[in-house]
Order: C-alpha cells, then sequence, then structure tokens
C-alpha cells in the first residue's frame, strides 16, 4: 500500500540468534521521562546485559533499531530466559484515565503470594496446571505440592530477582511509578542450561 514500507537487513558474518527474533523487539506506549518526550515510546530490546558474556542481538539490528532516536531503544536483562524474548516477561495493557497504560511484569512472589493466600482459605488441594503434563510433577499437582516444591521455590526467586532488576531499569528509562505496574502471578522453571522457561501458558 501506499503507506508501508520496510527494511530488510541481513548480517553477513554473526549467526543469528533467538534474540534477534520479532519477540526481543518491544515497544512502549508513549513516555516522558525526566522531561523529554517519547510520542511513539521507546523500543524495549533484551539482551546479556548486565552480565558480560552471553546472547546479545545481532549487532547489525542493535545499531539498526539504535539509528531509530526518536524512540531511544532500551536494553533490558533477558538471556536469564532460555528463548531469551522481553516479551516473556514485560508488557503493557491500556486504561482510559490520565497515565493511559499500565506496565504488566511477570511475578513468581506474586503467584506465590496468591498461593498461598488459597492455601489459607482451604484450597490447598486444588488440582493446578491439568493438562500440562510432566512439566513439574508425574503427579497430580496441587497448590500444597507447588508450595512444598523447594527446588523450585529457589529457581522462582532467582527468577524474581532477574525480573526485579528490570523492573528498576523499567521504572528509570520509561518514567514509571510502583503504581504504573501490575505484577501478573506468573511461575517458572530451569532447564539443564539454567535457563527459564514460563510454566504458565504463553503470558504474553
Amino acid at each position: 500500500g501506499p503507506d508501508f514500507g520496510y527494511v530488510h537487513k541481513e548480517p553477513l558474518f554473526e549467526a543469528m540468534a533467538s534474540l534477534d527474533s520479532f519477540g526481543n523487539v518491544e515497544v512502549s506506549p508513549p513516555v516522558s521521562v525526566a522531561g523529554k518526550e517519547y510520542p511513539l515510546g521507546r523500543i524495549l530490546i533484551g539482551s546479556s546485559f548486565p552480565a558480560s558474556a552471553g546472547r546479545r542481538m545481532t549487532r547489525l539490528v542493535r545499531d539498526f533499531l539504535y539509528a531509530q532516536r526518536v524512540q531511544a531503544p532500551v536494553e533490558l536483562y533477558s538471556d536469564w530466559l532460555a528463548v531469551g524474548n522481553v516479551n516473556e516477561f514485560v508488557n503493557f495493557v491500556p486504561t482510559s484515565d490520565k497515565k493511559r497504560f499500565r506496565m504488566l511484569l511477570a511475578s513468581p512472589a506474586a503467584c506465590y503470594r496468591l498461593f498461598r493466600e488459597k492455601q489459607k482459605e482451604g484450597q490447598g488441594e486444588a488440582t493446578m496446571f491439568k493438562g500440562k503434563g510432566t512439566v513439574l510433577d508425574t503427579k497430580r499437582m496441587t497448590i500444597n505440592k507447588v508450595l512444598s516444591n523447594d527446588v523450585l521455590a529457589q529457581q522462582n526467586q532467582y527468577v524474581q530477582r532477574c525480573i526485579d532488576w528490570n523492573r528498576d531499569i523499567l521504572k528509570k528509562e520509561l518514567g514509571l511509578l510502583e503504581e504504573d505496574i501490575i505484577d501478573l502471578p506468573t511461575l517458572f522453571k530451569l532447564d539443564k542450561q539454567g535457563k527459564a522457561i514460563p510454566y504458565f501458558p504463553n503470558t504474553v
């Protein structure tokens, strides 16, 4: 159509990786940060930052995104994820108030709070994750079993620290307050390489 265009680039010497996927390129709603306006929002990309080693987006793609100065990119730490895409832990939803949006952040801590609350209400034996197969357990999984699984708890504490690091970056770079953030109850599990896999179906 008359208002449509695209750019096609391919790296000559770098191998493509999962961090080059479209799920690792998000954009925030319009924001104002420290007196600077971003009417088209800011680009969010995941990388191994702050670690010195790990997966990063191909330089060709990163350079192209950074050239879009009007949407000044924000690099987040996503290499802790198996796939490594930012849309696995952050998203935005519209609201009708002055802010116009809320940021959703995956939150294992919120999930554990919810499960403890349900346990206190006498729902500890409620069947969880029906149809998910053998991801956590070969037997029927309940709230009580999730809460008593020390390995799963330790893995999700690690994930929560990774997300909290990103939370601080996002608050600073998007000019957000805690009231602008909604914690979305989510669980993760670590694979054999120590990378996190979102356990709940596609929170994107």
